[in-house]
């Protein structure tokens, strides 16, 4: 029997082990170890003991069964779905869902569908027009500018005149 300690599978994604146990299909050494873990380790023994059952519901499990001529009727209708017109699986949703109802309920859709959108396009065009910008004034643009050179003008002379002061000295 191996005495080493088991690394916990959840741990190291080797889940494979877990599922193993669970399945019965864990070797033996293998299974005594991982029960000697999971001796210490809830979050193992939660899984198993999840594991476990849904294996026993899987194992419980009896499909019900099917009529001899199962087969003869699977093969009969993809035959005649596989022989279908393009044109008739595209329409095909659409015809079962016109069966058994009024023909004004969809039309009834479209028209609200249409009303929404010509009140979207007609009503509140005032929200997608351009915005126009006031015009300019060039006259402000120019004194802008010879302002702006001033300053400019005005920041090179006070950086200038503390070294020649500096100088002086």
């Amino acid at each position: 029997m191996l005495d080493h300690k088991m690394t916990c599978p959840l741990q190291t994604d080797n889940t494979d082990i877990l599922l193993d146990y669970c399945s019965r299909s864990l070797d033996p050494d293998r299974r005594a170890m991982f029960e000697r873990h999971m001796a210490h380790c809830a979050e193992c023994r939660d899984m198993a003991s999840a594991q476990s059952e849904i294996w026993m519901a899987m194992d419980a499990f009896e499909a019900e069964p099917v009529s001899a001529d199962f087969d003869q009727k699977l093969y009969a209708r993809i035959d005649r779905l596989e022989h279908v017109p393009v044109w008739d699986k595209f329409w095909a949703p659409v015809r079962s869902y016109l069966q058994g109802q009024p023909a004004w309920k969809p039309a009834l859709s479209v028209a609200a569908a249409s009303a929404a959108l010509a009140v979207v396009f007609f009503v509140r065009t005032d929200v997608m027009a351009p915005r126009l910008m006031p015009a300019i004034n060039v006259q402000e643009v120019v004194e802008a500018e010879k302002a702006l050179e001033d300053l400019d003008m005005l920041g090179q002379l006070e950086s200038e005149s503390p070294q020649s002061e500096k100088e002086t000295i």
